[in-house]
């Protein structure tokens, strides 16, 4: 970076500072006084009671780079029939070398690995299971009797994660390490086991809800971040979470503050502007709670860490990338990933199938967001401005060279043959989809209409057909054919 950057870096922050600095100061103690609790979730405690517990004891080192962890999972049957076998997917083998999968897409391993590639794996020592599927990423553990429809089971394993020297969900870098997707999830019975191999577009993940109690031994002088609560030194607990992540630094400085009952706590390792991040963070917070369905976890975890794309959801915790250095970008996406603790954290879906549905609510929310906070100077209306002229230029760019691309969102993520496309289907076309609906009914009518959405279908899974039905019912329009039409790749359909 040279010094003109650097110089027009600190003159935009402290410009961003001083605007809404005076916001802060007024609104300091609103934050934590703001929330509305429109829809009260039931109490975490009695919901924890019909989900499994995933429990992990975890030791970190840091000379091998190495993660020993033995996991015991309470896996409950929710499907409809008697299962004989417990799938899991362990994700550590998408970073080894040849990977047919692999966890980083081409175009970006420069970017990812900055030192050169380097390994990273799974072993795992369990005697009597097996292990299969693309990469040795799933593991099947056999069953001496017949686990009956709503009946439990205590499942162990043991396996060791080597870490890859690399910035994304799993690794380690001069500034962190990232424990995201590390353990051994359950895989989600739907009709069969739902076995998809990893992609490196988008979140290749269809997670239920589990319970957590998480134990990590790491070296003297960690800061370490979770999506739990910590219940005594190093040990943490979090319940009715899509998943659980953690990120270790010994650079991590903290700020942190309370939205109702909600700790936040921003981690961050070089931000000239800590307080603006914290602040946004809890708005995004406060504003999602009030205008869909309560934040029902005690902490919040806010993380700056080394990640090879702009930022990464978990339960109660988010990750964002060092590498977003435009300060208003930055507070774009912590507020993305913020609403995903809605649209896929409480309400989930099949990432791998229908990602624009989580992904393009994250991004339309996004854009109400601005548009109802002015702080920012940013409007809804030149968000999806900015959406439409990013498909266009891509279209162009695609055109010109002769590149076959595809405008069909109900594609899975592997369809996608380049990483741009996805997003532009997902992320893009799926905020514009969102926005059309608004256009007809107005932000207003549709935040509502996602409210009841988020109140059925809370901790459970939102198909395409559930989210139009929802829809409808709380909007009054017939949404089957338009959305099938915008999904299919023509998005100059109207309602």
């Amino acid at each position: 970076m040279n010094m003109d950057t650097k110089i027009k870096r600190r003159i935009f922050a402290i410009t961003l500072a001083c605007i809404l600095s005076a916001v802060i100061a007024i609104s300091a103690f609103g934050i934590g006084q703001s929330l509305t609790h429109k829809t009260p979730l039931y109490g975490l405690a009695a919901t924890a009671q019909d989900f499994g517990t995933i429990k992990l004891d975890c030791n970190y080192n840091e000379e091998s780079h190495t993660l020993a962890v033995n996991q015991t999972t309470t896996y409950i049957n929710h499907s409809t029939q008697t299962l004989f076998d417990v799938k899991f997917h362990l994700y550590g083998n998408a970073f080894k070398k040849n990977a047919a999968y692999p966890a980083v897409a081409p175009a970006e391993v420069d970017r990812a690995y900055p030192n050169g590639f380097d390994e990273g794996y799974a072993k795992v020592t369990t005697p009597h299971i097996l292990i299969g599927g693309e990469d040795n990423t799933v593991i099947t553990v056999p069953l001496s009797h017949g686990l009956k429809v709503g009946d439990s089971i205590d499942i162990d394993l043991q396996y060791t994660v080597k870490l890859a020297n690399v910035k994304h969900r799993l690794g380690y870098t001069d500034h962190a390490v990232n424990l995201g997707n590390f353990y051994a999830i359950p895989v989600v019975y739907d009709n069969g086991w739902q076995t998809y191999p990893y992609s490196y577009n988008g979140d290749p993940f269809y997670n239920e809800p589990y319970n957590f109690d998480v134990t990590i031994t790491a070296p003297v002088g960690y800061q370490i971040a979770t999506s739990g609560t910590e219940i005594n030194t190093n040990h943490y607990q979090g319940y009715v979470l899509r998943d659980f992540a953690i990120v270790m630094s010994r650079d991590f400085q903290t700020l942190t503050r309370e939205v109702g009952d909600t700790t936040v706590t921003y981690y961050y390792l070089n931000d000239e502007i800590p307080d603006i991040s914290l602040y946004t963070a809890c708005n995004a917070l406060a504003y999602f709670s009030n205008t869909f369905i309560d934040y029902p976890y005690s902490t919040l975890s806010v993380v700056q860490t080394d990640f090879n794309q702009g930022g990464m959801e978990y339960g109660a915790l988010v990750y964002i990338s060092l590498d977003v250095t435009d300060q208003l970008q930055y507070q774009n996406v912590i507020v993305h990933e913020i609403a995903h603790q809605w649209w896929y954290g409480l309400v989930g879906n099949n990432q791998i199938r229908t990602a624009w549905i989580d992904e393009g609510l994250a991004e339309y929310c996004t854009a109400v967001f601005f548009e109802t906070h002015p702080q920012y100077g940013k409007t809804l209306d030149e968000i999806a401005e900015q959406n439409k002229t990013s498909i266009k230029m891509f279209e162009s760019i695609m055109d010109e060279y002769g590149v076959y691309y595809t405008r069909q969102m109900y594609n899975s993520t592997t369809q996608y043959k380049m990483s741009t496309e996805y997003t532009i289907n997902t992320y893009a076309r799926g905020m514009l989809l969102f926005y059309a609906i608004h256009e007809m009914v107005g932000y207003e009518n549709l935040n509502a209409a996602l409210a009841q959405y988020a109140t059925d279908h809370c901790y459970g899974f939102a198909t395409f057909t559930s989210l139009t039905h929802a829809l409808e019912d709380q909007l009054g329009y017939d949404l089957v054919k338009f959305m099938n039409n915008y999904l299919a790749g023509r998005q100059d359909a109207v309602l």
